[in-house]
């Protein structure tokens, strides 16, 4: 897929993603690299799968620079279990599912039986019938509101034969569980990055994918945010220190990490805060905004991001007065 078709078809983090990794692609390529090597499985351009532990791998997207691939995109994984096998996340192109797919049958024997995504975002739904074959025709986990939102997306953008096919519904008020046999994962409702998000939990070993509630060592994707939402999801997912992070961009974490990422949110709240109390528009805001040097080595610049951050915030502070600031901005998503 050329980055123009891309940009221009994308209701996802995948252009946010993409415009970061353009503005600095060795910085990126730092950021992103893995802290094991021996950990990791197998890598492609656009991706590699990590081992996290026996029967669990992450797959880190690296859409980087003008070679940028993105079949996936966004971070992913495998859950391996005795009754059954869960891939997280369906990314931007069917072939990043099934090369997931293919990758769980070789490490476990088994094809994919669940397949679950974070939210609706393009880039963590739309490859998902790449997991669906003449043989195989795994549960799909969605909430009501990100099958909903991504099969509305789907037709905006021609793609009405993507529409979801064997669905398991997640309460969006309670969650649910999926039974792997030996191990248990709960799918729990939040919201923040998007209004339907669900973050994936191991309980033993214990492994959280967060999707787009943390991006980490990344300015996030504000274009559809409830920023108060995610401040406080992504602060609720912080747990004790032998828990292992899956962002949804960005490489593999642990709570440190996942701390730093709350104080990056806490900066950006306080600047929009003296912004917004200033009366400055959200692109006046930008034009005055800086960073700490404790974010140095954050992929923090593209033209638009800090914009979308200061008028997320000022719609939720001024939800009957949206349009003071940059509303005619392209969300964009993520």
């Amino acid at each position: 897929m050329h980055r123009r078709n891309f940009l221009k078809t994308s209701a996802s983090c995948g252009a946010h993603v993409l415009g970061l990794a353009m503005f600095a692609p060795t910085l990126t390529r730092a950021a992103f690299a893995p802290l094991q090597d021996d950990d990791v499985i197998a890598t492609e351009k656009w991706g590699r799968l990590e081992r996290i532990h026996d029967g669990v791998w992450a797959l880190i997207s690296t859409p980087f620079g003008d070679e940028g691939d993105f079949t996936t995109v966004c971070n992913g994984g495998i859950i391996a279990g005795e009754n059954g096998v869960l891939a997280v996340e369906s990314f931007m192109q069917a072939k990043g599912a099934t090369w997931l797919a293919e990758q769980a049958k070789q490490l476990t024997g088994s094809w994919p039986t669940d397949v679950v995504s974070t939210h609706y975002h393009g880039d963590h739904t739309a490859g998902h019938k790449g997991y669906f074959t003449d043989d195989h025709e795994p549960r799909v986990w969605l909430t009501e509101s990100t099958r909903a939102a991504a099969e509305e997306s789907f037709g905006e953008r021609g793609m009405e034969e993507n529409e979801f096919q064997n669905v398991s519904v997640i309460d969006g008020e309670q969650g649910g569980t999926i039974d792997l046999g030996n191990r248990q994962v709960r799918l729990v409702p939040r919201s923040g990055h998007t209004a339907s998000d669900v973050t994936i939990e191991l309980v033993e070993p214990k492994v959280v994918w967060c999707g787009d509630l943390f991006f980490n060592r990344m300015f996030p994707n504000y274009g559809d945010a409830m920023p108060g939402k995610l401040n406080e999801y992504s602060n609720s997912i912080i747990e004790a220190s032998d828990v292992t992070y899956v962002p949804g961009h960005g490489p593999v974490a642990d709570v440190e990490a996942l701390n730093k990422y709350k104080e990056f949110l806490a900066y950006i709240e306080e600047q929009a805060r003296v912004a917004h109390d200033a009366g400055k528009s959200a692109e006046e805001a930008t034009g005055d905004f800086e960073l700490p040097d404790s974010f140095s080595e954050w992929i923090v610049w593209s033209p638009d991001n800090a914009t979308k951050a200061f008028d997320a915030w000022f719609r939720e502070w001024e939800p009957a007065d949206s349009e003071r600031s940059s509303g005619d901005t392209e969300s964009g998503g993520g």
